[in-house]
């Protein structure tokens, strides 16, 4: 039994692959995109639990892919994910309507931690 669907979008191949791995044997079913365009789609067809959107990413940026779903649906878990560390930029995050933001470099663990705590406070 799954422990629910996350779509995770990141340009950066490599945080993706682990990202992927970690959250796999935790459990969850997880799809894979690299840019915010393929977010969208995804997001669309695949109705996942959770969103995990890094904010720098080709062809849309994940504030916007945040923005646009928030315009429609006020349910779906989104967790910001970026190396951006100013106040502003998690601010922003959260105004166009993250449920949470988290900056690289990140612990797995606490990774792990904050997923659970969406779940649990989830809106699905």
């Amino acid at each position: 039994m799954s422990a629910g669907k996350i779509l995770l979008a990141d340009d950066d191949r490599y945080i993706t692959q682990i990202l992927e791995d970690m959250l796999v044997r935790e459990g969850y079913s997880v799809s894979v995109v690299h840019d915010g365009a393929a977010a969208l789609e995804a997001y669309r067809k695949e109705n996942p639990d959770l969103l995990i959107l890094d904010v720098s990413m080709p062809l849309k940026d994940g504030l916007s892919v945040c923005e646009e779903i928030r315009r429609t649906d006020q349910d779906v878990l989104i967790l910001m994910l970026t190396a951006q560390r100013a106040q502003v930029n998690t601010v922003q995050g959260l105004t166009v309507g993250a449920d949470d933001y988290m900056t690289k470099p990140f612990g797995p663990k606490e990774l792990l931690a904050r997923i659970r705590s969406l779940f649990r406070r989830g809106h699905k």
